[in-house]
């Protein structure tokens, strides 16, 4: 089961660190240059650092793929040493599920930030505002159980209607927001797997995208 759930969270965080950037922010107009293909490799290798004895060795592959990725693009170099030390935290610290789920997200923005700056060369608060409201429902189902009740919900209703009136999201998206993020709320009675909560920022982004590509 163990191994299960590392994979489900390797899995995962790529799958989140490819979603945006490819589907939304660059609009699957992809351009392959070799610091591109060098941070996907590095992304690889970071999810990889939980499916092997020997991390140490997986680590410094990516840290020599983030290095080669970051030719010509040295405003990413901070970015790749932070996702370096977390990944190292992550494998060598014990950590209580929810504060692993947060850090996770974190370092799963961090590398949306890199590809797609590494795709477009700029990065800008629009793009901001859809990773922020992509994360804060995935943030409050997380944390719900921390929250006085019915904080949740007024939260998640101000993340739509901040993302409606900024024209990021439509209702059916501020619709399903609400459903994905209630149904993982860590409210509730039953215990989904901790991975779970990493499902929510990616279904939220497959939701966005065809919400935007039909209208």
């Amino acid at each position: 089961m163990k191994k299960l759930n590392q994979k489900a969270y390797a899995a995962a965080f790529i799958c989140q660190a490819l979603a945006y950037p490819f589907l939304i922010a660059t609009g699957l107009q992809i351009s392959w240059n070799f610091q591109l293909i060098a941070l996907l490799l590095m992304i690889l290798c970071l999810s990889g650092t939980g499916l092997v004895k020997r991390y140490d060795l997986m680590l410094l592959l990516a840290a020599i793929m983030g290095i080669l990725g970051a030719i010509n693009q040295w405003l990413l170099l901070p970015l790749i040493v932070v996702q370096l030390v977390i990944t190292l935290l992550l494998r060598t610290q014990k950590m209580p599920s929810q504060w692993m789920n947060t850090v996770i997200f974190g370092q799963a923005l961090l590398a949306q930030v890199m590809i797609i700056y590494a795709n477009l060369h700029f990065f800008n608060r629009t793009m901001l505002l859809d990773l922020v409201l992509l994360y804060m429902p995935a943030l409050i189902g997380l944390w719900a159980n921390h929250l006085p009740k019915w904080a949740d919900l007024i939260l998640l209703l101000a993340v739509g209607t901040i993302g409606y009136f900024q024209q990021r999201m439509t209702l059916i998206a501020i619709a399903g927001m609400l459903i994905v993020t209630l149904t993982i709320s860590s409210r509730r009675s039953f215990k989904l797997p901790a991975y779970s909560y990493q499902l929510s920022p990616l279904i939220l982004t497959l939701l966005l995208y065809l919400t935007r590509l039909h209208g």
